[in-house]
């Protein structure tokens, strides 16, 4: 998805510029595909310590200086294994080596590791050594404190819609939990003397209200959190007190159906009198659904959008022409 894309998610205004609604503080866990509310800045260095790339020794490269398959440089064993998760306690002097796993702190004293594959163990020794048959420099495969993340940085910038690998970046640094923009309540209303609400019995001349299920599922994918209000009968008293209260609580409200010329087609009627600035758009170039209203409420946190589309007929009608490019 593209960045403008993502940042639209977080809200939107009177005349469709985006605009933060309030943020709110939610669990990691819960934080997938939500949108950033606020700079998020890193408390700790990532990785927080020297940390080995490959299993090995740890060693001072200047040990190793002129080794070669033919020409091994010999170094002593300390008497430590760092594991992941075990902090060292001897220092690697001069002339000597630690064994260390990938992901082990980096001991003091060493500066770079060299892979096991290049070494061979010398067993006979009056001490245990190892045998280093390939030079390595200063750095060499390890990672340093604060190399992916560090402390103070920008971890992630707000309005960003957080995915699977911002959940990464988050965990990484410590963070139970992060300030998100709050979801917009987005009020889904459908109108018509014939609608039936879906599981119920269809009576004659009665069609399911599926643009109110279409609309609602649109609402959740899109990021918000949609609020049924249900079906409202063609009653221009009845849709305005449903349509106030959608706006005392929601931040946007969406109608379906009531944008036509027909006699009961009250939708748009209700709505340009509620006051300035009205009805911008009635009617686009587009079928389905040309039949389409849009006007920004005088509240710049509400918006109201009227369409009236039968979804079916859309579907058989996108079906058609996948048929035909076939």
């Amino acid at each position: 998805m593209r960045s403008s894309q993502r940042r639209k998610r977080a809200g939107v205004s009177r005349r469709g510029s985006t605009a933060p609604l309030a943020g709110e503080l939610v669990p990691l866990a819960a934080a997938l595909s939500r949108v950033i509310a606020a700079d998020v800045i890193a408390p700790i260095d990532t990785p927080p310590f020297d940390r080995a790339n490959v299993d090995g020794f740890a060693l001072r490269a200047a040990d190793t200086l002129g080794a070669g398959p033919g020409t091994p440089k010999r170094l002593a064993l300390n008497h430590e294994v760092i594991a992941c998760g075990v902090a060292p306690s001897l220092e690697v002097a001069p002339g000597t080596a630690t064994a260390i796993a990938t992901g082990g702190v980096i001991p003091r004293g060493a500066d770079a590791v060299v892979m096991i594959e290049h070494t061979e163990l010398i067993e006979d020794a009056a001490a245990p050594a190892i045998d280093v048959h390939r030079a390595v420099t200063s750095g060499q495969f390890i990672s340093y404190a604060g190399s992916d993340i560090a402390r103070g940085e920008t971890l992630l910038r707000r309005g960003i819609e957080i995915g699977s690998r911002e959940i990464g970046m988050l965990a990484a640094c410590g963070l139970t939990s992060v300030d998100v923009v709050r979801r917009p309540r987005v009020a889904v209303l459908s109108t018509g003397d014939e609608l039936v609400q879906p599981g119920q019995p269809l009576r004659p001349g009665g069609v399911y209200d599926s643009n109110g299920a279409i609309i609602a599922a649109a609402v959740a994918e899109a990021g918000g959190e949609a609020v049924p209000f249900g079906a409202v009968a063609d009653d221009q008293s009845a849709l305005e007190r449903a349509m106030r209260a959608a706006l005392a609580s929601c931040d946007m409200v969406v109608l379906s159906g009531g944008t036509s010329k027909g006699a009961g087609d009250l939708s748009h009627q209700v709505v340009s009198r509620l006051g300035s600035p009205g009805i911008l758009v009635h009617g686009v170039a587009l079928k389905p659904g040309s039949r389409c209203a849009y006007r920004p409420s005088s509240a710049a946190k509400n918006l109201y959008w009227f369409r009236w589309s039968v979804p079916t007929t859309a579907s058989s009608r996108s079906r058609a022409g996948k048929a035909r490019a076939r």
